[in-house]
Protein backbone atom coordinates (compact mmCIF):
# COMPACT_ATOMS: atom_id res chain seq x y z
CA UNK A 1 0.00 0.00 0.00
CA UNK A 2 2.76 2.33 0.79
CA UNK A 3 4.27 2.09 -2.74
CA UNK A 4 1.04 2.96 -4.26
CA UNK A 5 0.78 5.65 -1.82
CA UNK A 6 4.44 7.14 -3.35
CA UNK A 7 2.68 6.98 -6.72
CA UNK A 8 -0.12 9.35 -5.50
CA UNK A 9 2.16 11.34 -4.22
CA UNK A 10 4.49 11.55 -7.31
CA UNK A 11 1.37 12.87 -9.54
CA UNK A 12 1.17 9.35 -11.16
CA UNK A 13 -1.89 7.72 -12.08
CA UNK A 14 -2.79 4.31 -11.16
CA UNK A 15 -5.82 2.19 -13.38
CA UNK A 16 -7.66 -0.56 -12.32
CA UNK A 17 -6.55 -4.21 -14.30
CA UNK A 18 -7.94 -3.97 -17.60
CA UNK A 19 -8.65 -7.17 -19.48
CA UNK A 20 -7.81 -5.32 -22.57
CA UNK A 21 -4.98 -3.31 -21.67
CA UNK A 22 -3.39 -5.46 -18.93
CA UNK A 23 -0.31 -7.49 -18.77
CA UNK A 24 0.90 -10.39 -16.58
CA UNK A 25 3.17 -7.21 -14.73
CA UNK A 26 2.42 -3.64 -14.13
CA UNK A 27 2.88 -1.63 -17.71
CA UNK A 28 2.19 1.69 -18.63
CA UNK A 29 0.21 2.87 -21.17
CA UNK A 30 -0.15 5.78 -23.93
CA UNK A 31 -0.78 8.37 -21.87
CA UNK A 32 1.78 7.78 -18.91
CA UNK A 33 -0.44 6.09 -16.43
CA UNK A 34 0.59 2.54 -14.94
CA UNK A 35 -1.67 -0.21 -15.67
CA UNK A 36 -2.28 -2.62 -12.94
CA UNK A 37 -0.20 -6.00 -13.47
CA UNK A 38 -3.71 -9.12 -13.91
CA UNK A 39 -0.60 -11.16 -12.47
CA UNK A 40 -0.99 -9.05 -9.36
CA UNK A 41 -4.43 -10.45 -8.38
CA UNK A 42 -4.84 -12.65 -5.89
CA UNK A 43 -6.46 -16.16 -7.32
CA UNK A 44 -5.60 -15.62 -10.53
CA UNK A 45 -2.75 -17.73 -11.98
CA UNK A 46 -0.55 -17.70 -14.75
CA UNK A 47 -2.46 -20.00 -17.04
CA UNK A 48 -5.93 -18.29 -16.81
CA UNK A 49 -3.60 -15.02 -17.56
CA UNK A 50 -1.82 -16.65 -20.80
CA UNK A 51 -4.90 -17.82 -22.26
CA UNK A 52 -6.82 -14.39 -22.07
CA UNK A 53 -3.73 -12.29 -23.29
CA UNK A 54 -3.63 -15.36 -26.29
CA UNK A 55 -7.28 -14.73 -27.07
CA UNK A 56 -6.86 -11.02 -26.81
CA UNK A 57 -4.42 -11.09 -29.49
CA UNK A 58 -5.49 -13.68 -31.82
CA UNK A 59 -9.46 -12.44 -31.70
CA UNK A 60 -9.10 -8.74 -31.03
CA UNK A 61 -10.35 -6.49 -28.09
CA UNK A 62 -13.37 -7.83 -26.02
CA UNK A 63 -16.04 -6.23 -26.51
CA UNK A 64 -18.22 -6.94 -23.71
CA UNK A 65 -18.26 -10.14 -20.59
CA UNK A 66 -20.33 -12.17 -23.75
CA UNK A 67 -17.54 -11.76 -26.28
CA UNK A 68 -15.06 -12.48 -23.56
CA UNK A 69 -16.40 -15.71 -22.52
CA UNK A 70 -17.00 -16.81 -26.07
CA UNK A 71 -13.43 -15.76 -26.96
CA UNK A 72 -11.43 -17.19 -23.99
CA UNK A 73 -10.83 -20.99 -23.26
CA UNK A 74 -13.22 -21.28 -20.21
CA UNK A 75 -11.37 -24.92 -19.32
CA UNK A 76 -8.51 -22.56 -18.68
CA UNK A 77 -9.90 -19.41 -17.08
CA UNK A 78 -12.61 -20.82 -15.13
CA UNK A 79 -15.77 -19.29 -12.78
CA UNK A 80 -13.82 -18.84 -9.78
CA UNK A 81 -11.30 -17.00 -11.44
CA UNK A 82 -13.91 -15.00 -13.46
CA UNK A 83 -15.39 -13.58 -10.51
CA UNK A 84 -11.91 -12.58 -9.09
CA UNK A 85 -11.22 -10.35 -12.05
CA UNK A 86 -14.74 -9.12 -11.35
CA UNK A 87 -14.29 -8.31 -7.60
CA UNK A 88 -10.62 -6.95 -8.74
CA UNK A 89 -12.02 -4.54 -11.51
CA UNK A 90 -9.86 -5.82 -14.44
CA UNK A 91 -14.20 -6.47 -15.98
CA UNK A 92 -15.01 -2.72 -15.40
CA UNK A 93 -14.83 -1.98 -19.87
CA UNK A 94 -16.89 -5.41 -19.86
CA UNK A 95 -20.31 -4.79 -18.78
CA UNK A 96 -22.73 -1.86 -16.49
CA UNK A 97 -21.47 -2.33 -13.12
CA UNK A 98 -19.48 -4.63 -11.40
CA UNK A 99 -22.86 -6.10 -9.90
CA UNK A 100 -24.40 -7.17 -13.49
CA UNK A 101 -21.18 -8.47 -14.49
CA UNK A 102 -20.87 -10.73 -11.54
CA UNK A 103 -24.27 -11.71 -11.64
CA UNK A 104 -24.29 -11.90 -15.34
CA UNK A 105 -21.59 -14.82 -15.24
CA UNK A 106 -23.21 -18.16 -15.49
CA UNK A 107 -25.48 -16.78 -18.55
CA UNK A 108 -22.24 -15.60 -20.20
CA UNK A 109 -20.09 -18.88 -19.52
CA UNK A 110 -23.62 -21.34 -21.06
CA UNK A 111 -23.98 -18.54 -24.41
CA UNK A 112 -19.94 -19.52 -24.63
CA UNK A 113 -20.68 -23.18 -24.34
CA UNK A 114 -23.22 -23.68 -26.74
CA UNK A 115 -21.61 -20.71 -28.82
CA UNK A 116 -18.80 -23.06 -28.91
CA UNK A 117 -21.06 -26.49 -29.59
CA UNK A 118 -22.67 -24.64 -32.40
CA UNK A 119 -19.26 -23.68 -33.96
CA UNK A 120 -17.93 -27.27 -33.98
CA UNK A 121 -21.21 -28.27 -35.66
CA UNK A 122 -20.63 -25.35 -38.47
CA UNK A 123 -23.26 -23.29 -37.08
CA UNK A 124 -21.53 -20.21 -36.60
CA UNK A 125 -23.98 -18.41 -33.63
CA UNK A 126 -27.13 -19.36 -35.91
CA UNK A 127 -29.51 -18.45 -32.98
CA UNK A 128 -27.21 -14.71 -32.02
CA UNK A 129 -26.37 -15.91 -28.32
CA UNK A 130 -23.63 -13.98 -28.76
CA UNK A 131 -25.12 -10.45 -29.81
CA UNK A 132 -23.18 -7.00 -31.23
CA UNK A 133 -26.53 -4.90 -31.03
CA UNK A 134 -25.37 -2.17 -27.85
CA UNK A 135 -29.23 -2.66 -27.30
CA UNK A 136 -29.45 -6.64 -27.28
CA UNK A 137 -26.05 -6.62 -25.15
CA UNK A 138 -27.71 -4.56 -22.09
CA UNK A 139 -30.80 -6.34 -22.36
CA UNK A 140 -28.44 -9.55 -21.71
CA UNK A 141 -26.72 -8.26 -18.21
CA UNK A 142 -28.49 -9.42 -15.20
CA UNK A 143 -30.87 -6.61 -14.12
CA UNK A 144 -29.67 -5.97 -10.52
CA UNK A 145 -28.53 -2.76 -8.29
CA UNK A 146 -25.02 -1.40 -8.16
CA UNK A 147 -22.83 -3.02 -5.27
CA UNK A 148 -22.97 -0.09 -2.44
CA UNK A 149 -19.35 1.40 -2.55
CA UNK A 150 -18.22 -1.16 0.83
CA UNK A 151 -19.14 -4.23 -1.21
CA UNK A 152 -16.60 -3.23 -4.31
CA UNK A 153 -13.71 -1.78 -2.22
CA UNK A 154 -13.91 -5.14 0.13
CA UNK A 155 -13.61 -6.80 -3.40
CA UNK A 156 -10.50 -4.97 -4.27
CA UNK A 157 -8.97 -5.57 -0.62
CA UNK A 158 -9.31 -8.97 -1.24
CA UNK A 159 -8.21 -9.19 -4.43
CA UNK A 160 -5.35 -6.27 -4.55
CA UNK A 161 -4.48 -6.06 -1.04
CA UNK A 162 -5.44 -2.46 -1.15
CA UNK A 163 -8.23 -0.39 -1.96
CA UNK A 164 -7.18 1.11 -5.16
CA UNK A 165 -10.79 3.24 -7.22
CA UNK A 166 -11.42 4.55 -4.05
CA UNK A 167 -11.30 4.84 -0.30
CA UNK A 168 -14.04 3.31 2.83
CA UNK A 169 -14.46 6.97 3.58
CA UNK A 170 -15.51 8.38 1.01
CA UNK A 171 -18.97 7.21 1.48
CA UNK A 172 -19.13 8.75 4.82
CA UNK A 173 -17.49 12.57 4.01
CA UNK A 174 -20.39 14.56 4.67
CA UNK A 175 -21.77 12.81 8.10
CA UNK A 176 -18.41 12.69 9.27
CA UNK A 177 -18.55 16.52 9.81
CA UNK A 178 -20.71 16.37 12.89
CA UNK A 179 -18.74 13.85 14.47
CA UNK A 180 -15.19 15.39 14.23
CA UNK A 181 -12.77 18.67 14.70
CA UNK A 182 -10.95 18.35 11.31
CA UNK A 183 -8.48 15.86 9.00
CA UNK A 184 -6.47 13.67 10.73
CA UNK A 185 -3.52 16.23 8.84
CA UNK A 186 -5.65 19.48 10.68
CA UNK A 187 -5.38 17.84 14.00
CA UNK A 188 -2.63 19.77 16.34
CA UNK A 189 -1.67 19.03 19.83
CA UNK A 190 -4.37 19.46 22.85
CA UNK A 191 -3.63 20.67 26.14
CA UNK A 192 -3.43 18.19 28.95
CA UNK A 193 -7.36 18.29 29.70
CA UNK A 194 -8.60 18.83 26.24
CA UNK A 195 -9.37 16.40 23.60
CA UNK A 196 -10.01 15.66 19.80
CA UNK A 197 -12.08 13.84 17.69
CA UNK A 198 -11.03 12.12 14.61
CA UNK A 199 -12.39 9.70 12.11
CA UNK A 200 -10.30 7.26 10.22
CA UNK A 201 -10.37 3.81 8.73
CA UNK A 202 -8.14 1.08 11.06
CA UNK A 203 -5.18 -0.05 8.84
CA UNK A 204 -3.75 -1.75 11.46
CA UNK A 205 -4.29 -2.93 15.30
CA UNK A 206 -0.78 -4.01 17.19
CA UNK A 207 -1.16 -5.41 20.45
CA UNK A 208 1.97 -5.26 23.16
CA UNK A 209 1.90 -6.66 26.46
CA UNK A 210 3.60 -4.34 29.18
CA UNK A 211 5.36 -4.93 32.17
CA UNK A 212 2.28 -5.39 34.21
CA UNK A 213 1.25 -8.26 32.00
CA UNK A 214 -1.49 -6.13 30.76
CA UNK A 215 -2.49 -5.40 26.98
CA UNK A 216 -2.17 -2.31 25.25
CA UNK A 217 -2.70 -1.23 21.44
CA UNK A 218 -1.54 1.14 19.02
CA UNK A 219 -3.89 1.67 16.23
CA UNK A 220 -3.28 2.92 12.77
CA UNK A 221 -6.13 5.49 11.14
CA UNK A 222 -5.90 6.70 7.85
CA UNK A 223 -8.53 9.46 6.47
CA UNK A 224 -6.80 9.83 3.17
CA UNK A 225 -5.31 13.44 4.28
CA UNK A 226 -2.88 11.38 6.53
CA UNK A 227 -2.19 8.81 9.45
CA UNK A 228 -1.96 8.70 12.71
CA UNK A 229 -1.50 6.25 15.34
CA UNK A 230 -3.74 5.60 18.47
CA UNK A 231 -2.83 4.55 21.72
CA UNK A 232 -5.04 2.62 24.02
CA UNK A 233 -3.50 2.02 27.19
CA UNK A 234 -4.73 -0.76 29.24
CA UNK A 235 -7.88 0.72 30.42
CA UNK A 236 -8.98 1.72 27.06
CA UNK A 237 -7.89 -1.34 24.97
CA UNK A 238 -10.40 -3.41 27.08
CA UNK A 239 -13.29 -1.23 26.98
CA UNK A 240 -13.39 -0.74 23.03
CA UNK A 241 -11.51 -4.02 22.34
CA UNK A 242 -14.19 -5.16 20.30
CA UNK A 243 -14.51 -2.13 18.07
CA UNK A 244 -10.63 -2.26 17.26
CA UNK A 245 -10.35 -4.21 13.79
CA UNK A 246 -8.54 -3.73 10.61
CA UNK A 247 -10.71 -1.88 7.38
CA UNK A 248 -13.49 -0.48 10.18
CA UNK A 249 -14.27 3.23 10.78
CA UNK A 250 -13.89 4.20 13.83
CA UNK A 251 -14.35 7.67 15.43
CA UNK A 252 -11.85 8.48 18.28
CA UNK A 253 -11.74 11.13 20.99
CA UNK A 254 -8.67 11.76 22.87
CA UNK A 255 -5.60 13.87 23.94
CA UNK A 256 -3.10 14.77 20.60
CA UNK A 257 -0.09 15.16 20.99
CA UNK A 258 3.63 14.98 19.24
CA UNK A 259 6.00 11.58 19.81
CA UNK A 260 8.85 12.44 19.25
CA UNK A 261 9.72 8.47 18.48
CA UNK A 262 7.10 9.02 15.55
CA UNK A 263 8.32 12.39 14.78
CA UNK A 264 4.71 12.75 14.03
CA UNK A 265 1.54 13.47 16.00
CA UNK A 266 -0.09 10.69 17.85
CA UNK A 267 -3.37 10.43 20.03
CA UNK A 268 -4.05 8.89 23.50
CA UNK A 269 -7.54 7.58 23.16
CA UNK A 270 -10.18 8.52 25.72
CA UNK A 271 -13.09 7.35 23.77
CA UNK A 272 -14.04 5.24 20.54
CA UNK A 273 -17.36 4.42 18.60
CA UNK A 274 -17.86 2.53 14.93
CA UNK A 275 -19.46 4.53 12.84
CA UNK A 276 -23.24 3.04 13.40
CA UNK A 277 -22.35 3.66 17.22
CA UNK A 278 -21.72 7.12 16.29
CA UNK A 279 -24.54 7.44 14.09
CA UNK A 280 -26.94 6.46 17.16
CA UNK A 281 -25.33 9.08 19.13
CA UNK A 282 -25.35 11.83 17.09
CA UNK A 283 -28.28 12.03 14.63
CA UNK A 284 -31.84 13.22 15.29
CA UNK A 285 -33.52 11.08 12.98
CA UNK A 286 -33.19 9.00 9.93
CA UNK A 287 -35.50 10.96 7.64
CA UNK A 288 -37.09 9.55 4.44
CA UNK A 289 -38.52 12.19 1.95
CA UNK A 290 -41.83 10.59 -0.34
CA UNK A 291 -44.76 12.03 -2.02
CA UNK A 292 -47.92 11.34 -2.16
CA UNK A 293 -48.35 9.72 -5.36
CA UNK A 294 -45.67 7.35 -4.13
CA UNK A 295 -47.62 6.43 -0.71
CA UNK A 296 -49.36 3.09 -2.18
CA UNK A 297 -49.94 -0.03 -0.22
CA UNK A 298 -47.31 -2.12 -2.01
CA UNK A 299 -44.53 0.70 -1.67
CA UNK A 300 -45.37 1.19 1.97
CA UNK A 301 -45.00 -2.86 2.47
CA UNK A 302 -42.12 -2.29 0.76
CA UNK A 303 -40.36 0.20 2.89
CA UNK A 304 -41.81 -1.52 6.54
CA UNK A 305 -40.11 -4.45 5.51
CA UNK A 306 -36.86 -3.20 5.46
CA UNK A 307 -37.40 -1.25 8.75
CA UNK A 308 -38.39 -4.12 10.08
CA UNK A 309 -35.07 -5.96 9.48
CA UNK A 310 -33.63 -3.13 11.54
CA UNK A 311 -35.83 -2.39 14.14
CA UNK A 312 -35.17 -2.18 17.41
CA UNK A 313 -32.38 0.57 17.49
CA UNK A 314 -32.25 3.91 19.12
CA UNK A 315 -32.51 6.37 16.17
CA UNK A 316 -36.06 7.25 15.39
CA UNK A 317 -37.41 7.57 11.69
CA UNK A 318 -39.07 10.37 10.24
CA UNK A 319 -41.17 10.44 7.46
CA UNK A 320 -41.41 13.65 5.39
CA UNK A 321 -44.67 13.56 2.95
CA UNK A 322 -44.59 15.93 -0.04
CA UNK A 323 -47.66 16.94 -1.44
CA UNK A 324 -48.20 19.92 -4.42
CA UNK A 325 -50.15 22.24 -1.95
CA UNK A 326 -48.63 20.99 1.66
CA UNK A 327 -45.73 19.51 3.36
CA UNK A 328 -46.26 17.27 6.60
CA UNK A 329 -43.83 15.17 8.69
CA UNK A 330 -44.55 12.15 10.88
CA UNK A 331 -42.58 11.03 13.63
CA UNK A 332 -42.89 7.37 13.89
CA UNK A 333 -43.88 5.32 16.82
CA UNK A 334 -40.79 4.08 19.26
CA UNK A 335 -41.15 1.03 18.12
CA UNK A 336 -40.00 1.82 14.83
CA UNK A 337 -36.70 3.19 15.88
CA UNK A 338 -33.69 1.20 13.76
CA UNK A 339 -30.26 0.76 14.03
CA UNK A 340 -28.57 2.79 11.18
CA UNK A 341 -26.29 0.39 9.89
CA UNK A 342 -25.14 0.83 6.27
CA UNK A 343 -26.92 -1.65 4.57
CA UNK A 344 -30.07 -0.41 5.88
CA UNK A 345 -29.04 2.84 4.20
CA UNK A 346 -28.20 1.29 0.87
CA UNK A 347 -31.57 -0.39 0.91
CA UNK A 348 -33.76 2.69 1.80
CA UNK A 349 -31.67 4.36 -1.12
CA UNK A 350 -32.65 1.75 -3.99
CA UNK A 351 -35.71 1.72 -2.47
CA UNK A 352 -36.93 5.64 -2.28
CA UNK A 353 -33.97 7.33 -3.98
CA UNK A 354 -30.82 8.61 -3.05
CA UNK A 355 -31.35 12.20 -2.56
CA UNK A 356 -34.56 10.84 -0.17
CA UNK A 357 -32.57 8.79 2.51
CA UNK A 358 -30.96 11.61 4.81
CA UNK A 359 -29.74 11.05 8.74
CA UNK A 360 -30.39 14.85 10.56
CA UNK A 361 -28.13 15.76 13.42
CA UNK A 362 -28.47 17.53 16.51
Amino acid sequence: VTLVDEVGRMGLEILPPDLNKGRYKFTVDAQGRIVYGIGAIKGVGESPIEAIIEARENQGAFSDLFDFCAKVDLKRVNKRVLEKLVLAGAMDNLGPHRAAIMASLPEAIAAADQHAKAESFGQSDMFGLLTTEPEQVRQAFAEVPEWPEKVWLDGEKETLGLYLTGHPINQYAEEVRNYVDGRLVDLRPTGKDQMATAVGLVLGVRVMTNKKGRRWAIVTLDDKSARMDVRFFPEMYETFESVLEPDRILVIKGQVSFDDFSGGNTITARDAMDIVQAREKNARSLALQVDTQWCKPDKLSSLQSILRNYAGGSCPVQLDILHPDVAVSLKCDAHWFITPEDQLLHELKQCLGEQSVRLTFH
